[in-house]
């Protein structure tokens, strides 16, 4: 530690650094006094011209003039160097935050990969695709919707193997993995995501991604067939007769606010991955786990039942055939939902 002195603690760093003083003998031969009757000023004064003399000796042979080094900076030195630093952030923070976008771009796409590799194997083994969410008058059962249907198919076996289908979604028995969140449901540039969504005492995990319900309008109409998922569906890929290339099956949708009122009197958007998440008696909120092609995405006029993504000028789409496309926010309207339906023969040679 620090040496202790005279001030009852520490010793100011000055004071250690201070250079060691000569002897009074020194002083004495310098004056030609004896050393016990110099005055403290002669002694001072003396200290100070021999000091003098060391530090001209030593700037004498490293070159330099007086006591200041060259490698110092003055404060306007100071001042440019942080101007350049300042402007070379400005250039490169950009250009780093493009590159990190990127990246989580890309790991959402790998992400809707693996649930189209889910989805396929699921009709591999069932001969068709899971239902959007299954229903029952009154809710005796269902809720579950395509997330929850694929898990073991996603290496979520466990899980899905605490679930009980015979029992509602919302029932306390599937309390415990319907709040959990699961990564592969999560796209990295979705901040609005993490966390659940809480209905009627219930907890589900929040998600990033819906499946294709086709065009409008899932609230009027939740059994339509036009799309690839809608209530107790059980589509066929025999049955995407406009081509399983040109045929959404999921995309995403994020948890934030949206600008215009839903039909549901809703502004924020509400997205889980286990399924249908119900209102009342009979609500079953088929846009909690499916999306419909009623605005661009990413729309200003968007509502909970659309496409809307965290990216920067459009959103990731899954399509039938296990291949992701960036479809951009100007995409044209016409094509987009053409896109949605599985066999309404649409022309579609601009995608």
């Amino acid at each position: 530690g620090s040496p202790r002195g005279a001030y009852g603690g520490r010793t100011p760093i000055r004071a250690q650094n201070r250079p060691r003083r000569p002897s009074r003998w020194r002083y004495a031969i310098a004056m030609d006094r004896p050393p016990g009757r110099q005055s403290h000023t002669r002694r001072f004064c003396a200290y100070n011209r021999e000091l003098e003399e060391v530090v001209k000796t030593i700037a004498a042979k490293i070159g330099t003039r007086g006591v200041r080094s060259d490698n110092g900076f003055t404060l306007i030195e100071l001042l440019v160097v942080l101007a350049i630093i300042a402007v070379l952030v400005a250039l490169l923070l950009p250009a780093v935050m493009r590159s990190l976008e990127a990246s989580r771009r890309l790991w959402c796409r790998g992400n809707l990969h693996q649930i189209g590799v889910a989805l396929h194997a699921y009709h591999d083994q069932h001969s068709c695709l899971p239902p959007g969410y299954f229903w029952t008058p009154g809710y005796r059962t269902g809720g579950f919707g395509w997330g929850a249907m694929v898990l073991p198919h996603l290496g979520y076996e466990q899980l899905y193997n605490q679930l009980n289908f015979s029992l509602p979604l919302w029932h306390v028995v599937n309390a415990t993995v319907a709040p959990m969140q699961l990564e592969v449901f999560l796209c990295p540039s979705d901040d609005s995501s993490f966390g659940t969504l809480d209905r009627e005492g219930f907890r589900y995990g929040r998600a990033s991604y819906v499946a294709n319900f086709g065009v409008p309008d899932m609230d009027e109409n939740p059994d339509q067939r036009k799309g690839i998922f809608s209530r107790n569906s059980a589509t066929r890929f025999r049955d995407v007769t406009d081509g399983l290339a040109l045929t959404f099956m999921a995309s995403e949708r994020h948890n934030d606010r949206f600008h215009s009122l839903s039909s549901g009197q809703h502004l924020w958007a509400e997205t889980v991955w286990i399924g249908a998440v119900k209102e009342g008696a009979d609500d079953d909120h088929a846009h909690t786990t499916l999306f419909q092609t009623g605005h661009r995405p990413n729309s200003p006029y968007m509502d909970d039942r659309d496409v809307a993504s965290k990216h920067t000028d459009g959103a990731n789409f899954l399509m039938c055939d296990g291949s992701c496309r960036y479809v951009t926010n100007d995409i044209d309207i016409t094509l987009y939902r053409a896109l949605s339906t599985r066999a309404g023969r649409e022309p579609t040679d601009a995608f």
